[in-house]
């Protein structure tokens, strides 16, 4: 059969054309990321059983926002300028955004002791005494295994206990920390980290949870998404696979927290959404709407919502001081504004302790609970300039003593 000459390429065949060569750029998109994506079709299944079996009463009326930060500036004279340079710039970002409470703008320093800088801890201690935020731990430890590491944990602790970082206010202080895993790799979950156990180390040295995830796209993202949920040890690696969501009535701990932000797809672009703020993801309004959207919440308090977003800000200095997380504050404010929704910059310590009031059955304003079960760390009241020893902390003493007398 012979093709007809005649055939002419009006405007609406053209447009029809280019309408079909769109939708199959679009599914092939798709097809793509989901096919790279070890949990991308449990995205898929997990969004859209959200949208058909959305309960239309889970409305929010507090958003409680947390931004933890891999910080990693760099190791010796060269970390500590970049610090210096980072820090100058937001300060200047976080003082001129207050949440409902008259807070300001409140920032979870994960540092890592394989930089162990005492010159940037100090410091970071400084901004946490000035109301900033909040200083946990991360760390890209050696391929170690069960044997191994709890002395290589302990000698990690001792080097953050000695300058004040990473305990509780008490008579004496206790070890009180929350963790982000380096290369994401927390229980084993990676061929980097060889800890089968490390959930039970953590928590058996003071640790309440992980804020490593969302990790899209690497073997060590969960099989949950959008959870806040409780994890206990299991002989094999990766425990945290899934897990007890977090839920009103249940007034003790059960197990270790997992703490994940939000996980989603952008439909416009077939974009995955995992909360990075980062150079190469920039903060705009639209992934704002898709983090609130997501809806994590303790189960039985929809009311309470929260947003985990986390950056590697030393490195995406344009993320993060350069304009963009100004902007992102400001775009954060007015669509809370919008949805009537009161925000509250939080920590991670403060977010943990919000979760736990709700499962206590508390209810209200989050504002109210920012210590509900963890105390505050030390450094809000106390920054040694030397290593110490620290016997006591309260909001009006301290009593220590500089190591070696």
């Amino acid at each position: 059969m012979a093709f007809p000459r005649n055939r002419r390429w009006t405007l609406p065949r053209l447009l029809g054309l280019l309408l079909i060569i769109m939708l199959l750029g679009y599914g092939a998109r798709m097809v793509w990321t989901l096919a790279r994506c070890k949990s991308g079709w449990s995205i898929l299944t997990n969004h859209v059983s959200s949208v058909i079996f959305a309960n239309p009463s889970a409305q929010g009326e507090h958003l409680i926002f947390v931004m933890v930060d891999h910080y990693e500036p760099g190791i010796g004279d060269p970390g500590e300028q970049v610090h210096a340079e980072w820090t100058a710039s937001f300060l200047d970002v976080a003082g001129q955004h207050l949440d409902a409470d008259g807070k300001n703008f409140q920032y979870s320093w994960f540092y890592p002791y394989d930089h162990k800088n005492e010159n940037v801890l100090y410091a970071l201690n400084r901004m946490v005494h000035e109301g900033y935020g909040e200083v946990e731990l991360h760390w890209h430890h050696p391929t170690s295994d069960n044997t191994k590491f709890p002395g290589e944990l302990a000698e990690c602790l001792r080097w953050y206990h000695e300058r004040g970082a990473l305990l509780a206010c008490g008579d004496p202080p206790r070890p009180q920390y929350a963790f982000i895993h380096g290369n994401w790799a927390l229980d084993g979950s990676a061929p980097v980290c060889g800890v089968s156990r490390e959930i039970e180390f953590l928590q058996n040295t003071g640790c309440w949870g992980d804020f490593t995830y969302s990790t899209i796209g690497t073997p060590a993202q969960p099989s949950k998404l959008n959870s806040i949920y409780w994890v206990r040890e299991t002989p094999e690696p990766k425990s945290h696979d899934t897990g007890f969501d977090a839920e009103v009535g249940h007034a003790e701990p059960r197990g270790f927290l997992i703490f994940e932000g939000p996980t989603g797809i952008d439909w416009r672009v077939f974009r995955l959404e995992y909360g990075a703020v980062e150079d190469y993801a920039l903060p705009t309004r639209a992934r704002i709407r898709a983090w609130i959207d997501c809806g994590i919440q303790v189960q039985g308090r929809p009311e309470w919502l929260f947003v985990k977003v986390y950056s590697h800000g030393a490195q995406s200095r344009a993320a993060i001081v350069h304009e963009h997380l100004d902007s992102m504050l400001d775009e954060l404010e007015v669509e809370c504004k919008e949805r009537d929704l009161t925000w509250h910059y939080m920590t991670a310590r403060e977010a943990y302790n919000v979760v736990r009031a709700a499962e206590c059955g508390q209810e209200g304003n989050p504002n109210s609970y920012r210590d509900f079960e963890l105390p505050p760390p030390v450094n809000r009241f106390f920054c040694p300039t030397e290593p110490v020893t620290i016997s006591y902390c309260g909001p009006d003493s301290v009593a220590y003593e500089p190591l070696g007398g």
